[in-house]
């Protein structure tokens, strides 16, 4: 999966964050630990609220207490996603680099008649390694029997030279012209770490 190595342009919108709208939807999202009714009314370091903010301090971040979960965000808008750009502290900044995620994959829930008709043409006409991730998973984890298509499977890079990191989504499901309100970033495994951090 190529993946943008060049500083992020300061002007990419990010649709996720608080400040712009994104909301979590704690249906579709892993519960863990450190998320008490407290800590997302306060917003306090460790809960899932951390995810929508712009800090990069080390330890702003959700905590997950293992390898692998799931957040959902609900846009402001409905949006055609073309990239999904992953942030992580910077390496050299911190000394649990390990518990940054690893393998992700975006999905984008399919809700409206017309998105619905455009899913199953891309399910029915796609080839590669877009067929054989739409035959091996029909839905994220939790999924509350909503439908949903994935729209990428990338490998966040600890080693990268730069630690905000934006993964195209695949031409085919761009061209699809699906549009969505609400997508899922399911994290299935970090750097070995013994739990998740995700910024």
């Amino acid at each position: 999966m190529p993946v943008n190595t060049q500083p992020i342009p300061r002007s990419s919108y990010d649709y996720a964050l608080w400040s712009n709208g994104g909301v979590v939807l704690s249906s579709l999202t892993s519960p863990h630990r450190y998320d008490s009714w407290v800590n997302r009314l306060i917003g306090k370091i460790g809960s899932v609220q951390a995810v929508l903010e712009d800090d990069l301090q080390e330890g702003a971040c959700w905590h997950l207490p293992n390898r692998l979960g799931q957040i959902a965000i609900a846009f402001q808008d409905v949006v055609h996603v073309t990239h999904v750009m992953v942030d992580h502290i910077p390496a050299e900044l911190t000394n649990a680099i390990e518990i940054a995620p690893h393998k992700l994959l975006l999905w984008g829930m399919v809700d409206g008649e017309d998105n619905l008709a455009k899913y199953h043409s891309l399910r029915s006409g796609t080839t590669g390694p877009l067929r054989d991730l739409l035959t091996a998973r029909m839905v994220p984890a939790l999924s509350c029997g909503m439908p949903f298509v994935p729209l990428v499977s990338f490998d966040y890079n600890i080693h990268a030279a730069n630690h905000t990191q934006l993964f195209p989504i695949p031409d085919s499901v761009v061209a699809a012209g699906m549009d969505f309100g609400v997508v899922v970033l399911e994290i299935l495994d970090n750097w070995d770490g013994e739990l998740m951090c995700l910024y």
